[in-house]
């Protein structure tokens, strides 16, 4: 019988990506999605995770463990203490969106840089950077840039200045060791991306697919 592996999303933005990142890595596994959309409006207004965040990704968990998930993956980016939080206790796999992309990057060197398009996930991105650098004894560093008007142009539609804007960030910083794609919903400018710089580029969906094959086979 195969294993279900729900997905569970803050924006719709997000949906496509990894469910064509499955189809192509792993298109034998059986994929179900929750779509909360009223979590990345609700996180925007927010300086930091409130509690009632983190009760609503635990509720969200539940939700999934109630349907029989054999592993569950967060894909937004905004939510990663509240995921851990949940996670605590769990029998199953609970990842975070990035978590696999921070840990391949990780093998790619010492100077690594993330392209954003969402800002107010990103600190709590360089936290979970950090840590795991620090507790795998790793000397590397996370330098963010937000792309301005990325995010806007997708939200409107504009899949091809949403790109565009974001390979145009990309070649001012292929010095890196690695870029990262920090979000799911930017896994569309990953084929540009890559064919336009010389450096590593990393995308969380495919990172995070190759994660759970290997947990889970």
């Amino acid at each position: 019988m195969s294993q279900r592996i729900v997905l569970i999303h803050a924006t719709p933005l997000a949906v496509a990506p990894i469910n064509d990142t499955f189809k192509l890595l792993w298109p034998e596994v059986e994929v179900s999605n929750l779509l909360d959309g009223a979590l990345s409006v609700d996180r925007a207004k927010e300086a930091t995770l409130t509690p009632r965040l983190y009760q609503r990704i635990d509720a969200l968990v539940d939700y999934a463990l109630s349907i029989d998930a054999a592993a569950v993956l967060f894909t937004c980016s905004a939510f990663g203490a509240a995921i851990e939080a949940s996670a605590q206790g769990k029998t199953l796999p609970v990842l975070k969106p990035n978590e696999a992309m921070f840990e391949d990057a990780l093998g790619k060197g010492r100077n690594i840089v993330m392209l954003a398009t969402f800002g107010p996930a990103v600190k709590g991105m360089e936290e979970e950077f950090r840590e795991l650098a620090a507790a795998r004894q790793v000397d590397a560093t996370l330098t963010s840039y937000v792309v301005p008007g990325a995010r806007d142009a997708l939200n409107a539609g504009n899949a091809h200045l949403h790109n565009q804007l974001i390979v145009e960030a990309a070649m001012q910083h292929q010095h890196a060791d690695a870029i990262l794609l920090a979000h799911f919903s930017m896994e569309i400018a990953y084929p540009q991306v890559s064919s336009a710089v010389s450096c590593a580029v990393l995308s969380s969906p495919q990172s995070a697919v190759n994660k759970l094959k290997r947990v889970m086979n």
